[in-house]
């Protein structure tokens, strides 16, 4: 029994021989060309039965469907029985052959300056930062003081009602909470990153033009006689070589520190600073809510959210003035600071609070198309994120919306 199955095999080898490629000789091809002619007449004659019209329709997609799974079922009963396989002949070179080579990937050039461009901003800020407080720690300019504006410069010491921890504090929490909150419930990383990079841009150039002004101008502070001469005793110089007898110069007593801080009163630093943070917290969350374009028009509510972080700002540049540590002059000119940095740094990340795409990060990195990479512009940003179709209803105004619905209803 064993020979004469093995004698049946090889006969059947040699009559339907196999080639080194994997194709079948001409028996297993008879046999494929009469099953796929058998099933193509039993098809057609199915077909020619069917009745017209939508049900006939319905009963040739089933019977197309049938086929094709009838036509897969013999398929692969004739591989298993047949013992024969038509595969297609693989380059030793290619990726198919070799998959590992074609996993293979060089670097994109776009995500090296994607972290280039990322890598000099922090190093820019971290300058700035050290700029800044260096410059705190500089002697200010020395101001000459009339006998007859003395009376500026002759209030009582007060402790500070926001201290200048605090202050720094807030000022670098409290945008970072705002951001993190909108994170958690739109789940927006590119809002959350230019979010980020914009109030660390603001605070980081507010600061260097707020000390460059206090040390190069030296306005004495309202306090500054009592800072000078802490006792009350007035001490002036005898060797003055002036010949203006009205310009006072003073023998100070006090504290080296005090003295050279109080010849720094103008611009508020609390007020710039408080502005700077504050003033971003307030264009980010309007932008949001559309409180100040046309979206948001007749929504009040919209706008009293918006303008509070602005009212935080200005009580503390109002307590400055309080506690006789600045100038009305100082506050206002320290606010104006302020708010001009920071809405230059958010203006950097994100477009007009004023425009139809107000709230929407402007897209910063590249776009690959075929072989180039092209730098997007704000108006693509929601195409490139999935939104065109819906970008024609988020431009018309909220009232305008309410309007049509009312009227369609």
């Amino acid at each position: 029994m064993p020979d004469s199955f093995s004698a049946d095999l090889r006969s059947r080898r040699r009559e339907n021989p196999i080639d080194r490629n994997g194709n079948i000789g001409s028996i297993g091809k008879e046999q494929a060309t009469s099953t796929e002619h058998k099933l193509t007449t039993e098809y057609s004659q199915r077909t020619s039965e069917m009745p017209s019209g939508k049900e006939g329709q319905e009963s040739r997609r089933t019977l197309s469907e049938s086929s094709a799974e009838d036509v897969g079922r013999i398929g692969s009963r004739t591989n298993s029985e047949g013992m024969w396989r038509n595969e297609l002949s693989l380059n030793a070179d290619s990726s198919s052959a070799q998959p590992e080579k074609g996993k293979e990937r060089s670097p994109s050039p776009a995500n090296s300056i994607i972290r280039l461009s990322d890598a000099a901003d922090v190093v820019l800020r971290v300058l700035l930062v050290m700029t800044f407080f260096k410059l705190e720690t500089m002697t200010a300019f020395k101001r000459e003081i009339h006998e007859e504006e003395l009376w500026l410069y002759k209030n009582p010491r007060r402790p500070d009602f926001v201290r200048g921890g605090e202050l720094l504090f807030w000022v670098i929490v409290a945008p970072f909470l705002v951001t993190v909150a909108f994170y958690w419930f739109t789940k927006d990383r590119h809002d959350f990153r230019a979010a980020s990079w914009a109030w660390t841009l603001g605070l980081c150039m507010n600061g260097i033009p707020t000390s460059l002004l206090k040390i190069t101008v030296g306005r004495p502070r309202p306090d500054y006689f009592y800072r000078c001469f802490p006792d009350g005793v007035m001490v002036l110089n005898t060797t003055s070589s002036s010949l203006d007898t009205s310009i006072l110069d003073f023998n100070c007593t006090g504290l080296p520190g005090d003295i050279n801080e109080g010849r720094k009163s103008f611009p508020s630093g609390h007020s710039s600073f408080a502005f700077a943070s504050f003033g971003f917290i307030a264009y980010y969350v309007g932008a949001k809510l559309h409180a100040f374009d046309i979206r948001g028009r007749g929504h009040t509510w919209r706008l009293c959210i918006a303008v509070i972080p602005f009212l935080i700002a200005l009580l503390v540049a109002v307590s400055r003035t309080c506690d006789y540590h600045h100038h009305w002059q100082d506050v206002t000119v320290g606010g104006l600071i302020g708010l001009f940095a920071g809405y230059i740094s958010y203006r950097q990340y994100y477009p007009s609070i004023f425009g139809p795409d107000a709230g929407k990060p402007l897209i910063r990195w590249f776009r690959r198309e075929g072989n180039k990479y092209k730098r997007l512009t704000g108006n693509e940003d929601s195409d490139s994120r999935g939104e065109r179709d819906e970008g024609d209803a988020a431009r018309r105004p909220l009232l305008a919306d309410k309007e049509q619905s009312k009227g369609s209803s």
